[in-house]
Formats: C-alpha cells, sequence, structure tokens
C-alpha cells in the first residue's frame, strides 16, 4: 500500500515538472518570437518618368508606360537600395507602377521577391481629363477658385495645392464640363477618396508585414496619390512635388504610420547613378 503511495506521488510529480518544463519552453519561445520582430519601414515611391511626363499628360489611372529614362531611374533606384532586404512589395495596378517596382527590386537584389499589385496604390483619377494636355487644362482647373493660371493656384495654395487639383478634377467632372457621356464610376476621384484609399491600404501593408515579423516594404504609387496622402499625416509636408521614383520612409509604431526622414527623398537613385557608372 505504500508502495502505491510513492509510486502515485512520484508520477504526480514528474507530470507537473513536464507541464511546468512545456510552460517555460512555450514561453521561451513567445518572448522569442515577441524580441526577434523587427520594425516596419515601408520605402514609399513614385514610379520613374513615363511618356505621359515627358509629353505634360493628365496621367492617371491612364496606363502610359516608362521610358528608358525612367527605366535608368529605377534602374538606380535599385542599385541605391543595394543592401536593403524587403519582406514584401507592393504597387498600384498600372505598367509604370508595377515595372518600377520589379526593377528597383530586381537591381538591389530582392529580384525573388514579389510585386503584390493593388488598385488602391494607383494614381488619383481624372475622369474626362485623362490624357488631356496639361497646360491646356491649367486655367480650366485653376478658374474653379477663381485664380488666372495654374502658376498662381500653386503659389497660393501652397501644401494644399495637391489635394485641391484633385477636387477641381472631380468638381468639374462631376458638373460634366468636357461633356463626355462617361459612367460615374469612371469620374474623376476627390482628394478624400484617394487618401483613404491611400490610408487604409498603407496601414494594411504595415499590419500586415507586422505579423510576419516586420521588416523592409518596397511600395510604389504616383505622384499625385502620394503627395494627397502625405497631406493628411506628415508634419513637414510642404507640397513640394515629388521628382520620379523619389523616396518617403514611413514607420509603422503603436498602430500608426509616421514619415521618418525627408519626403521625396532621391539619395537612393542619385547613389545608384554614382553605382552605374
Amino acid at each position: 500500500m505504500q508502495l502505491g503511495r510513492t509510486l502515485k506521488t512520484a508520477l504526480s510529480v514528474a507530470v507537473i515538472a513536464t507541464g511546468a518544463l512545456a510552460l517555460a519552453g512555450t514561453t521561451t519561445a513567445q518572448a522569442k518570437k515577441k524580441t526577434t520582430t523587427k520594425p516596419v519601414t515601408i520605402y514609399l515611391t513614385r514610379h520613374g518618368e513615363t511618356t505621359g511626363n515627358v509629353m505634360g499628360r493628365v496621367q492617371g489611372w491612364s496606363d502610359f508606360p516608362l521610358t528608358r529614362n525612367g527605366l535608368q531611374v529605377a534602374n538606380n533606384l535599385g542599385r541605391g537600395l543595394k543592401g536593403k532586404t524587403f519582406k514584401a512589395a507592393y504597387a498600384g495596378n498600372l505598367t509604370r507602377q508595377e515595372v518600377t517596382a520589379k526593377h528597383a527590386l530586381k537591381y538591389s537584389g530582392n529580384a525573388k521577391v514579389k510585386v503584390n499589385i493593388s488598385k488602391y496604390l494607383r494614381e488619383g483619377g481624372y475622369g474626362s481629363f485623362e490624357g488631356d494636355s496639361i497646360a491646356t487644362d491649367n486655367a480650366l482647373i485653376a478658374g474653379v477658385y477663381g485664380y488666372k493660371d495654374g502658376n498662381e493656384m500653386m503659389a497660393k495654395q501652397g501644401k494644399d495645392y495637391w489635394t485641391k487639383l484633385q477636387d477641381a478634377y472631380f468638381t468639374l467632372d462631376n458638373q460634366n464640363s468636357q461633356k463626355t457621356t462617361l459612367a460615374a464610376g469612371d469620374r474623376a476621384e476627390s482628394s478624400r477618396q484617394v487618401q483613404q484609399r491611400m490610408a487604409k491600404e498603407l496601414k494594411q501593408i504595415a499590419k500586415t508585414t507586422k505579423n510576419h515579423g516586420g521588416g523592409n516594404v518596397l511600395v510604389v504609387s504616383s505622384g499625385m496619390s502620394i503627395n494627397e496622402y502625405l497631406a493628411t499625416m506628415a508634419k513637414d509636408y510642404t507640397g513640394a512635388p515629388l521628382k520620379n521614383a523619389s523616396v518617403t520612409k514611413l514607420t509603422y509604431k503603436n498602430g500608426k504610420l509616421a514619415v521618418s526622414g525627408k519626403i521625396g527623398s532621391l539619395y537612393y537613385v542619385d547613389k545608384g547613378a554614382k553605382l552605374a557608372k
């Protein structure tokens, strides 16, 4: 009888010890997982030069391709990013955005990283004004706010210029100033629509990356949509035009994205251009 009680006690102690070790192992694994999560940094990038840029055309959702110079700039961006490991990559659903992302990944040593395509990262839509000459539309757009031309509008609006520009397209297209039969869903977006889709998508990208251990993410979008997004959240935002393949770094912390460093930096492109020589 005494022997039976002794064996039962010993077995109970062994079970408790095993459970304690398992719990300790789980706790250690959780702690290790928590400590190995890297910060999330998004490299928000404008696409390379396009035929539409060179010709001074309103691009929006229209699919203008990169020029030879645009491809070279995308390659230089990649060279400048050499040494950066990208956990993921995203681009809008326009050729200029996807091709820029692929070339930047290839020349930075991240060719195996897949480019995820999202329509929410594309340029602002301009509806009936797509493909128009920017110079021709300038006076009409500026007139919405009582300015004589685009230059006066830019000077007076300052950091609000890009959102006001988007809203002018929205206002005129909804008034059907161009007298087109374009469907409602294809007409110009408002700045609010662009800002909301950009903000939602970028935050989702950041959250997804964090849930997969964190790291760097390349995101390629367009000048207007990036500017309109930054106007909502960047403290030092001035509304200065973004050059092709310029980079704005965003960091994700406590559920929020914030700009880290210079807005629209050409550091990586310039570095890559020097390395290419």
